[in-house]
């Protein structure tokens, strides 16, 4: 007579925490794979949406050294953004000064800064986007 081998214990039920916690790990997985594949698919041939603006000068050893932010709108990312800022006094321009961004990333900012030798605050700054690379 043939012996029958014991049938293994039956498995515990899977805790309702458990099954919480694979629920909110799939849909993390599921939202960050479709976020990548929206962004793969929006328009890449859209170049740099770029603008640039300063902020309040403050005195510095060199000059008045006054802050740029350069935003880009885009998903685009712009290397090598050349910035020029004017310093109007009376209406007339009173210095030019220039920056390069070496990036500036597709919906995100770059810092830098220029430093003008007269006051800004007698004066207004205008700041233009000149040019950028494809990087």
């Amino acid at each position: 007579m043939a012996r029958r081998k014991p049938s293994p214990p039956a498995a515990p039920d899977t805790p309702v925490l458990e099954w919480i916690a694979a629920a909110i790990g799939a849909l993390l997985t599921l939202g960050v794979l479709g976020y990548s594949a929206w962004e793969g698919v929006s328009d890449p041939r859209a170049p740099p949406d770029l603008s640039a603006s300063a902020e309040a000068a403050t005195p510095g050893r060199s000059g008045f050294v006054t802050p740029i932010v350069v935003r880009n709108a885009s998903f685009a990312t712009a290397a090598n953004v050349e910035v020029i800022a004017r310093l109007n006094v009376g209406g007339r321009p009173s210095e030019t000064r220039r920056a390069r961004f070496a990036y500036v990333p597709g919906r995100g900012e770059a810092r830098g800064g220029v430093i003008f030798r007269s006051d800004p605050a007698a004066g207004r700054i205008s700041v233009e986007i000149e040019g950028f690379a494809a990087p």
